[in-house]
């Protein structure tokens, strides 16, 4: 369990050489390219899950997020064509992915999902399963804080295993699915900022919902709530950061219901 304190922001797509040279004044560091794949899974309403526990606490139904990387191979605008060499890829990709067109065969993440992804070989997916709560209230917070409980999923593990055989055993049923693709940049004091395009996906959809710009998110996950020097210096190093990028971005709080991943119970 960590919490994870943040600050967010966008740009439009004419922005990105700029930030993009500015970020690499600012860290010292070269942009690094990812790519990721996450689903989200609900509880199966068709079984019945208490609604407290045995100490009689209400326990709140919630969303659970699990995500796995994409191979940087597998990016490319035309899905009949070959994998790219990883070699060729860098961050300036990022500025070809201005329109709606997802950049990776939608079969492909079909195929990561049910365990039928041959792309590395003898590699397996590892997913991670990550639970977070809503950010914690108040108005006068400087910066976003939330409560995010990670664990990691091997896909491969038991005789037709999948990642989604793996979470209807859990009793969950699977909703939705989106991919990011972005670039990070490593600071000081384990600060990171990242640089994402985000495409909501379905079989008959593939939808940027950033379509025009980048979401920016700057964060630093600490260990130990409890660790309160530590929580006071990373607000600071994410103040600074916003200090030093103002005039030309403002990093913010978001809407903490934005991030709320509890489901509406009728």
């Amino acid at each position: 369990m960590v919490q994870q304190l943040s600050l967010f922001s966008s740009i439009d797509d004419k922005s990105y050489d700029l930030f993009i040279a500015t970020m690499n004044t600012v860290s010292g560091n070269p942009p690094i390219l990812y790519a990721k794949v996450s689903t989200v899974w609900i509880p199966n309403p068709s079984l019945q899950i208490e609604g407290a526990n045995s100490k009689g606490q209400l326990v709140e139904k919630t969303r659970i997020k699990v995500s796995t990387d994409i191979p940087l191979s597998m990016l490319q605008q035309d899905s009949s064509s070959e994998p790219l060499n990883t070699d060729a890829i860098d961050h300036t990709i990022l500025k070809t992915f201005q329109d709606s067109n997802m950049p990776i065969n939608f079969k492909t993440l079909q195929d990561m999902m049910h365990g039928t992804d041959r792309i590395n070989d003898e590699k397996q997916n590892a997913w991670c399963l990550s639970i977070s709560d809503i950010p914690a209230a108040g108005n006068n917070r400087k910066v976003s804080m939330q409560t995010i409980n990670e664990s990691i999923l091997l896909s491969h593990v038991g005789s037709n295993s999948n990642i989604e055989t793996i979470m209807n055993e859990l009793g969950y049923i699977f909703q939705y699915q989106y991919v990011t693709i972005g670039t990070r940049f490593n600071l000081k004091h384990n600060l990171i900022l990242e640089l994402q395009k985000i495409w909501n996906i379905t079989e008959s959809s593939k939808k940027q919902i950033t379509k025009g710009g980048f979401l920016i998110k700057a964060f630093i996950n600490v260990d130990k709530a409890t660790d309160i020097d530590k929580m006071n210096l990373t607000e600071s190093v994410l103040l600074n950061l916003q200090k030093e990028l103002q005039g030309y971005i403002t990093l913010a709080v978001p809407d903490r219901k934005s991030m709320d991943s509890r489901l509406v119970i009728d």
